[in-house]
Order: structure tokens, then sequence, then C-alpha cells
């Protein structure tokens, strides 16, 4: 309630009466955006360019409010810098290679990567991403996404190989390419490497086993406790405290495996 000027009570009557929103608007709306092509990369000569260098998201399943929340911080940081004028770069993009995308094609199909044929699972890939990049550039509009949609790209496409492929070239003949000996997290059923991200740890219980080692110079035992006992057969040294005296006669010493 509101006072006017002769001091009565004036009812207050909102603008929208509605009193849910209707979603269709905003699909109109983005359409009429999209047509208009507002929010395609031009590069004008008065605007000084900005490039946002987004993280092509997964399409291995729906898009979860963890990927929209993130993507709606670019998009603030996108929406701001066209108001302070620049040529805004806000590509849109698919990552349609790696142990994500395999996963959800084998589940899918019902199928194992290594029994298919390479051109038959590259296909199986790309049928079965294409239904879910569909999904998910959806949901990217609905939630009023100002990317550049017109020219998205996906990493699996020729002209994006090509580039990606000849920049591994140029960075191999510039000596920047290197063979390393390191410690890699391995899949046995995927039969390949894998990021540390896409390792899942689980507590468990176990046990402490006490393995008798023994000493090549004097023939003594020697035990050893671990919760690992199966990496025996890797064991190439044992560190000791060199300021405990109990070992201090085995320094310089050698331990033969019991194995």
């Amino acid at each position: 309630m509101s006072m006017n000027g002769t001091g009565t009570a004036k009812k207050f009557i909102p603008i929208i009466v509605e009193k849910r929103w209707n979603h269709s608007f905003e699909r109109e709306l983005f359409d009429v955006w999209e047509k208009d092509g507002i929010y395609n990369f031009k590069l004008a000569t008065q605007a000084s360019p900005f490039v946002i260098d987004t993280p092509p998201p997964y399409p291995s399943g729906t898009w979860h409010i963890g990927a929209v929340a993130q993507y709606t911080q670019i998009d603030m940081i996108a929406r701001t810098a066209r108001m302070q004028g620049h040529s805004v770069l806000f590509p849109i993009g698919i990552d349609r290679n790696g142990l994500p995308v395999e996963i959800y094609t084998e589940n899918l199909y019902k199928i194992k990567m290594r029994d298919t044929s390479r051109e038959k699972f590259i296909e199986l890939c790309k049928t079965a991403l294409d239904d879910l990049e569909s999904k998910m550039l959806s949901i990217m509009k609905q939630v009023g996404l100002s990317g550049d949609y017109a020219s998205k790209y996906r990493t699996d496409q020729e002209g994006y190989r090509r580039f990606t492929q000849s920049t591994f070239i140029e960075l191999w003949r510039k000596g920047l390419v290197y063979e390393a000996t390191r410690p890699n997290n391995y899949c046995h059923e995927c039969g390949t490497t894998i990021a540390d991200a896409e390792v899942q740890y689980e507590e468990r219980p176990t046990r402490l086993a006490y393995v008798k080692f023994k000493i090549k110079e004097t023939g003594e035992p020697l035990i050893i406790a671990t919760t690992r006992p199966e990496l025996i057969c890797a064991c190439r040294l044992v560190i000791v405290n060199p300021s405990d005296e109990r070992y201090a006669a085995l320094h310089g010493k050698h331990a033969v495996l019991p194995i």
C-alpha cells in the first residue's frame, strides 16, 4: 500500500501479475538474439578484441549444475567486456575426444572399444555424441549463455585435428616434446593411462603384513612391515633413518627379496 497526495491509501498493482514465469518467453527471446547474431564475433577496428579461452565441456552425460555455474561466471565476464566496448570472442566448443567419451560409448552400446574396429568405434562415438551435444547446446541457450554459437567448434572435426597435430609437430621440431620416466595412473580395464582427475579413491580395510627379507652379507633375517605385499617384486631399496642406531649396522648392505 502507498499514500497518494490526499493522504488516502492507494493499492499497489504489480506490472507483472503472473505468479509463475513462462519459460517460453526466454526461448523466443534467445531465438531473436541468435537470428540477429548479436553475440557473433565481429572484429571491429574501433574496438579492442577481448578473447575468452573457454574450456570445452565433455558431452559425456547430462550437463550438471556445476558446469552451468562455471559457464555462467564466464558469461558474466563476456557481457561485462561487451559493455566496456570490447569486441568479444566467447567461443562455444565441445570436447569430443578422450576417455569419458569412450566409456560413455561403450556403456551405451554395450561393447568394448578393443573388441571393435577403429573405424566402427569412431562412428559410434560420433553418433552417441551428436545427441548429447544437441542437448548440451540447448541447455546453454536456455540459461542464456552469450557465446558465439554460429562458430562453434568440435575437437574431433578435421580442421581442429589438423591444427592440434600441426602444433605438436611444431613443438617437436623445436625440441619441446620429450619422453620422460615417471609414475602414471593406469587402468587395466581401459588399457590406457588416465589423468589424476579421473581416479576415484576408495578406503578399504587391509592387513599389515610382516615380510621376512634376508641380509645378503650375514644371512640374518630382516623383518619389514607393509600393507602392500603384492609390490615386493618391485622393491629396489630399503630406506632407514640414518640416525636410528638399530639399523646402523645395515648401512651399505643388501636385502634379499623373499621371492
